[in-house]
């Protein structure tokens, strides 16, 4: 299952519809067009979840709303800070669907996807002050592994749990529909090419049309006249993604807002599950008697009968429910996500750790602090990777009393100079490759737990602002080969903000090179995504590859068609 992050109402986006993440994702775009909020949004998603825990019984979950913190740094300092820097600052209608005013918005929700596990949480906050966290209104666990949902509605005091229902026939059926139409096409325009008799194309012919009936039928139920050039195949693969997104119906059940958890600043998504599994335990209270007025005594008893029944519920769910809880602790204890920010290179010559500033000094003292030595693996990618770039055959660092750092670059005929005197470009690539070795260090030799589905997770996923900086042409097309490389050999995933043209035709380069068969290989296998950003206020989207490397689809004005048209000018 994909990854995937979508939000409503935070920075320059009213709406960002949410998007698959591949292997290799890729952002494009003009400046100022949103990439970096993409990544922002991200990045303190998965912060704050590992970060919000239920607080002590004194402070547990109940008496108050769940802190989100937008000036977290423990893991990656998005440099967000507070609420009112992070809110969208223009009218737009709120996220309660049945109110169409428009007016400035107070609240903000995320939705993102980490293996089986899809969260949504809504965040609200006062605009007009410079508060860091923003009160979490409601929060929202579904496990599509195990079939559960979990949501927690802080402003109403309610609490649900659902069980999902697959409604996936349909989706088997345009998937298996989408294969059969690609391939009657493919051999359709092999027969053609081919010069077959015309008894054997007129067959093939009917095929395609009786095919495209039958999926006219599901992308068109209104019956409305289709044009000539109208793309069945694509129209198909819409629809099957829309069948994918609205995969589960639930049947739902209110709980009571109670707190039955016992440990003390437990992970706040883990201790939510785990009230399901203590309101499931729990006798709870005897049947109300008593009460003076009839009506108040009846209501009261129907409540109660409620309330029992939903604890019938889900004390014959408690071992899937156990299950989810025990997936979810495992999920976000084994997170990897590494964050390698856009940064200047410096020509010192000298690297003093103490300078918590210097980007390079920090990144040499962590390899360092990796304990990688020669011919170890994570040596060895450097090395390689230093001379598929240019910059040479070998390195050194050399320790000056523990407090700074000297980096040597050996070149193929053994002499060696300083880094800083190798170019910016050298310098860039280099303190890149060092902090690539260092995550592949952390991260690969680690025994952890299987994850079973979410197995995936366990390897790194990196996040790169703009590797291109300093670099000439050549060596930026390389980076799209050291990313598919890294994927391919250490898993590792990658999500990229770049203005690089170079990289986008590299992966171009090796789609075609696979000489996928039909566009469903492409899609199976392909490890690259490309989103454009355009520069107003459009949504993102995605750039669909074809099997020969060309998109289907065009970048906005700006970007691939710069040059061309700069060259015409010439011309």
């Amino acid at each position: 299952m994909s990854n995937t992050i979508g939000f409503s109402h935070f920075r320059r986006f009213a709406h960002f519809p949410e998007i698959d993440l591949g292997n290799i994702t890729i952002l494009v775009g003009g400046n100022n067009s949103g990439k970096s909020t993409l990544v922002k949004a991200l990045l303190l998603c998965i912060d704050n979840m590992r970060l919000m825990t239920a607080g002590t019984k004194e402070n547990a979950f109940v008496s108050m709303s769940p802190k989100f913190r937008f000036d977290a740094n423990e893991w990656h300092d998005v440099k967000i800070k507070t609420f009112s820097r992070a809110i969208h600052n223009k009218p737009t209608r709120s996220l309660d669907l049945l109110d169409d005013e428009l007016s400035l918005p107070t609240e903000m929700r995320f939705v993102f996807t980490l293996g089986t596990f899809k969260f949504v949480i809504q965040v609200a906050g006062d605009r007009d002050k410079d508060e860091v966290t923003g009160d979490v209104t409601s929060l929202s666990i579904e496990d599509r592994e195990n079939m559960v949902k979990f949501d927690v509605d802080y402003r109403g005091r309610v609490m649900q749990y659902s069980v999902l229902g697959s409604t996936t026939e349909r989706e088997t059926l345009a998937k298996r529909l989408y294969n059969e139409y690609v391939s009657a096409k493919a051999s359709l325009e092999k027969l053609s090419d081919a010069g077959e008799d015309l008894s054997v194309i007129s067959s093939q012919s009917e095929k395609v049309t009786s095919l495209e009936k039958r999926i006219a039928e599901i992308v068109n139920p209104d019956g409305d006249e289709l044009p000539d050039d109208f793309d069945y195949a694509s129209a198909l693969k819409k629809r099957f993604l829309d069948f994918v997104r609205q995969r589960y119906t639930y049947t739902t059940w209110d709980l009571p807002f109670e707190d039955y958890g016992d440990i003390i600043n437990e992970n706040l998504f883990v201790h939510i599950i785990g009230n399901f599994i203590g309101f499931a335990n729990n006798p709870g209270k005897a049947l109300p008697t008593g009460i003076a007025d009839p009506e108040e005594e009846a209501a009261a008893v129907q409540e109660w009968m409620h309330v029992q029944e939903v604890r019938s519920v889900l004390h014959e769910e408690v071992d899937k429910i156990r299950k989810s809880q025990d997936d979810l602790r495992r999920l976000i204890s084994n997170i990897c996500v590494e964050y390698i920010t856009a940064h200047a290179a410096n020509q010192n010559t000298i690297y003093n750790t103490a300078d918590r500033n210097d980007y390079i000094a920090q990144t040499v003292h962590e390899f360092m602090r990796a304990k990688i030595s020669k011919g170890q693996k994570e040596y060895t990618f450097v090395t390689d990777w230093m001379q598929k770039f240019e910059v040479g055959s070998d390195f050194e660092i050399i320790s000056i009393d523990g407090e700074a750092y000297r980096v040597k670059i050996k070149d193929e005929d053994n002499t060696s100079v300083n880094l800083a005197d190798k170019g910016m470009g050298s310098i860039q690539l280099m303190i890149l490759l060092l902090r690539l070795a260092t995550i592949l260090r952390n991260y690969q030799p680690r025994n952890i737990v299987t994850l079973e589905d979410n197995d995936a997770l366990r390897y790194p996923a990196i996040i790169i602002e703009e590797p291109e900086q300093n670099l000439h042409p050549k060596v930026q097309s390389k980076l799209a080969d050291l990313f598919l490389y890294l994927n391919q050999e250490y898993h590792c995933r990658f999500l990229i903000e770049t203005h690089s043209e170079y990289i986008i035709r590299k992966t171009q380069v090796d789609v075609a090179e696979k000489k996928y068969v039909n566009a469903q290989e492409l899609n199976d296998n392909n490890p690259f995504k490309v989103y454009y950003f355009p520069s107003d206020d459009t949504k993102p989207y995605e750039m669909v590859y074809r099997t020969d490397g060309c998109f289907e689809n065009d970048f906005g004005e700006g970007f691939f068609d710069e040059a061309e048209k700069l060259a015409f000018k010439i011309l």
